[in-house]
C-alpha cells in the first residue's frame, strides 16, 4: 500500500479522479480514499495546509492503512535562482526550519535525539527521478529536475531576506509548509518517504499571485510523475512474482 498526500484539494484532485476508489473513511476530520491507481493499492489524503495537519494525516495513514511508503506532493517556492516556475524538486533531505532550540545551544531545525536533517528514502528518490525522465525526457521546453533539501515551516515565505537565510542556513533549494513534518513522522515510524514539489513561485513579493497561477499546471506535473512512479512499482512487482 502506497500513501499519497497533498496539502490542498487541487493538489490531489487528479489522483482522486483517476483512482478506482474502493472506499472512503474519515479520521480526525480528514477523508482518506482507498483504491487502485496505476495497478498499485493506494490511499489518498488531502491533509490541509501546515505541519500539524500533515503530521496528523501521516500518522493516521501509517496506523490505519499499514502503508509501506508515503509520497508527499504539491507546490513549493524556489530558494535558488536556477529554479523557475514549473521546475521539479525531489527531496533528499527535509528540515523544519522554524524549529528553534538555539537558546539551548542547538542549530536551527535541530531536534533532540533526532538531529537536523531527515533523509528521504534513496529508493523512492531514484524512482521519482526515473518517473520524471519517463514523462519529460523528450518533451520540448521540459522543466528542470533538482534533487535537494526542502525546508518546511508554518509560514508562507515571501521575503527576500528570509529566502537568503533559508538557502544559506540549510543549503535548501525549495520551501513549503508540510514536507518535513511528513518526513519526521515517517522517520519515527520507519516508513520510507519522499517529497516531490513543483515550483510555483520564487518565494518573493509576488509569491502569492504566482502560487495561484501555477496551481493547476504544477499539480498536473506532480500527478504525471507520481503515476509513472506507481507504474514502475507495479512492473517491478510483476517481475518479482
Amino acid at each position: 500500500m502506497t500513501g499519497i498526500i497533498g496539502a490542498m484539494p487541487e493538489e490531489v484532485a487528479m489522483f482522486k479522479d483517476s483512482m478506482e476508489i474502493s472506499g472512503t473513511v474519515e479520521y480526525a476530520r480528514m477523508t482518506f480514499y482507498r483504491g487502485v491507481l496505476k495497478g498499485q493499492d493506494v490511499v489518498l489524503l488531502h491533509s490541509g495546509v501546515g505541519k500539524v495537519n500533515a503530521a496528523i494525516g501521516t500518522q493516521i495513514m501509517i496506523d490505519r492503512f499499514d502503508v509501506q511508503q508515503i509520497l508527499f506532493t504539491g507546490l513549493a517556492g524556489s530558494l535558488v535562482p536556477y529554479l523557475s516556475r514549473g521546475d521539479v524538486v525531489v527531496s533528499n533531505y527535509v528540515v523544519q526550519y522554524d524549529f528553534d532550540l538555539t537558546a539551548f545551544g542547538r542549530r536551527h531545525g535541530e531536534l533532540p535525539n533526532t538531529g537536523r536533517m531527515i533523509e528521504a528514502d534513496p529508493r523512492l528518490v531514484k524512482f521519482t527521478c526515473f518517473g520524471f525522465d519517463d514523462i519529460f525526457k523528450y518533451e520540448k521546453d521540459s522543466p528542470k529536475l533538482v534533487v535537494g533539501t526542502i525546508v518546511s515551516g508554518d509560514r508562507f515565505v515571501s521575503d527576500k531576506r528570509k529566502i537568503e537565510w533559508l538557502q544559506r542556513e540549510f543549503g535548501a533549494v525549495a520551501t513549503e509548509m508540510e514536507g518535513a513534518a511528513v518526513g519526521y513522522t515517517c522517520f519515527l515510524n520507519d516508513v520510507p518517504f519522499v517529497v516531490l514539489r513543483t515550483i510555483s513561485d520564487s518565494a518573493d513579493d509576488e509569491a502569492a499571485s504566482d502560487f495561484e497561477q501555477s496551481l493547476h499546471n504544477a499539480s498536473e506535473n506532480s500527478f504525471r510523475i507520481v503515476s509513472s512512479i506507481l507504474e514502475v512499482m507495479s512492473y517491478r512487482s510483476e517481475v518479482a512474482e
